[in-house]
């Protein structure tokens, strides 16, 4: 299921040193690097849930989902650093 995922360690870093000012910036990539472990954290545990009350199918295909509105949002809310300088 995570195959893909680990991909995001190569890109989060330098979009998220992009969005913030140089004063908030190592705060800023921890406090959401973290954030997002402890939600994540969480998938195992919804999986099996999911997959208890449902189907493995409907908790597969709903992570599959989120996944593909996680690109979506990705796409259009983040906005375009290129050629900004940096703070």
């Amino acid at each position: 299921m995570g195959m893909f995922v680990n991909g995001l360690n190569g890109g989060i870093g330098a979009i998220i040193s992009e969005a913030y000012p140089t004063v908030a910036r190592a705060t800023a990539q921890n406090t959401l690097w973290n954030l997002g472990r402890a939600v994540g954290s969480v998938g195992p545990l919804a999986v099996g849930a999911l997959a208890t009350k449902y189907s493995f199918h409907a908790a597969i295909g709903l992570l599959a989902l989120i996944y593909f509105l996680d690109i979506v949002a990705t796409l259009f809310l983040i906005p375009e650093f290129r050629g900004k300088e940096l703070e």
